[in-house]
C-alpha cells in the first residue's frame, strides 16, 4: 500500500504555495498609484505629497498615473479591473468612494464590494466664500440677503460633493439660490472673481490665497472644527447649521480580491508616513490635513459620507445617468 505523497499531490501543493511565496516578498517591483482626477488638482497634489514617503516605507518606487474622465469613474474602474497583485492602487477621492456611488445609477462596479480600503490619507475642509462686492459679510447676512430676493443669488459648482454641500446648505437655511455649473473649480473661482456668480463652496486649500488677498470673503467652514488655514472663520455648526459638513478627502484602495497580506503590508506602512515630520510639513504647506482614523473608523466615515450624500441627492433630485 502506498502511504507517501504522490507526484500529483506534491505538484498541487507547490502550486498552492507559489502565490503565497510570491506575496511574501511584496513589494518587489514599482507600484502604480492611479489618481482618477486631473494633474494639479487637490487629489493629485495630495497623492504627490504622500507617494515619496509611502515609497520610502515600502522600499519600492511608487509611480503616479493620472487617469481622468467621467468625474473619476474612468480611473476608479481601471483599478477595479486591474490584476489583484498589489501593484495597481487607487488614490481615490470623496468622488470615487462616496459621491459617485450616491448619484450615479449606472456605475459598472460597486465601490464597496470591488475595492478594498487600505486607509484614509488626507483632506481639506470646504469653505463657503462669496464675491467681494456682495453685501454680505457673515453667514447670517448671506441667508438674509438670499431670503429677501429668492432666486436671484447664484452659486457655482463643478458637481460632486461641492454641489451636494451647497444644496444641503440651501435646504437647511430654507433659501433659494440658483445653481450655475462650471467645468472645474478654477473656472468657478474665476466666476466669483469676475462677479458672474455670488457664492461658492470650495476646498479651503485652493481658496485661501484669494481669501487672504481680500478678493473673496469667507463666511463659514464646512467642518466640525475650524480650519488652521482660516482660524478666524467660524464653522457652519457654530452658526447654527451643524449638518453642513463637507470636505474633499482622499484615501488608498486596492482591488477587493487582493491577498490580505498585501493589504496588511500597505496599511502597516501608513502610520509611519503620517508620523514623518517631512510629510507633516508638506501637508501644512499644501493646506491639507491628515486623517487619524483606524480601519474601522475609516470604513464608518466612508459609509456615513455615502449615506449623507445619497440622501441629499434624492432630496435635491440630483442623479447622473
Amino acid at each position: 500500500m502506498r502511504i507517501g505523497p504522490t507526484r500529483r499531490s506534491v505538484l498541487a501543493l507547490i502550486g498552492a504555495l507559489a502565490p503565497a511565496a510570491a506575496f511574501a516578498t511584496y513589494p518587489d517591483r514599482p507600484i502604480k498609484l492611479v489618481v482618477a482626477l486631473a494633474p494639479g488638482g487637490p487629489a493629485d497634489t495630495a497623492a504627490r505629497a504622500f507617494a515619496p514617503y509611502f515609497s520610502e516605507r515600502l522600499g519600492q518606487s511608487v509611480v503616479i498615473e493620472n487617469r481622468t474622465g467621467a468625474s473619476s469613474v474612468v480611473g476608479t474602474e481601471s483599478v477595479v479591473r486591474a490584476p489583484p497583485d498589489g501593484y495597481t492602487l487607487l488614490f481615490g477621492s470623496s468622488s470615487s468612494f462616496a459621491v459617485n456611488p450616491a448619484v450615479m445609477k449606472n456605475l459598472r462596479f460597486d465601490v464597496q464590494k470591488d475595492l478594498k480600503l487600505v486607509g484614509l490619507v488626507s483632506y481639506t475642509p470646504h469653505v463657503l466664500v462669496v464675491r467681494a462686492s456682495l453685501p454680505a459679510n457673515t453667514l447670517a447676512e448671506l441667508v438674509a440677503l438670499a431670503k429677501a430676493q429668492p432666486g436671484k443669488l447664484t452659486y457655482a459648482s463643478s458637481g460632486g460633493a461641492i454641489h451636494l454641500a451647497t444644496e444641503l446648505f440651501k435646504r437647511e437655511a430654507g433659501m433659494d439660490i440658483v445653481h450655475v455649473p462650471y467645468r472645474g473649480g478654477g473656472p468657478a473661482v474665476m466666476g466669483l472673481l469676475t462677479g458672474d456668480v455670488d457664492v461658492f463652496i470650495n476646498d479651503a486649500s485652493t481658496t485661501v490665497e484669494n481669501i487672504r488677498a481680500g478678493k473673496l470673503k469667507a463666511v463659514a467652514v464646512a467642518w466640525p472644527t475650524r480650519s488652521p488655514l482660516l482660524p478666524q472663520v467660524p464653522t457652519f455648526a457654530e452658526l447654527g447649521f451643524p449638518t453642513v459638513v463637507s470636505s474633499s478627502w482622499f484615501g488608498l484602495a486596492a482591488p477587493a480580491d487582493k491577498p490580505a497580506d498585501v493589504v496588511s503590508t500597505l496599511a502597516a506602512a501608513m502610520p509611519s508616513v503620517f508620523a514623518s515630520a517631512g510629510y507633516q510639513a508638506r501637508l501644512e504647506k499644501l493646506g491639507l490635513e491628515q486623517f487619524n482614523l483606524n480601519p474601522e473608523q475609516s470604513a464608518a466615515f466612508i459609509k456615513a459620507e455615502f449615506d449623507k450624500w445619497a440622501e441629499v441627492a434624492r432630496s435635491a433630485g440630483i442623479q447622473v445617468d
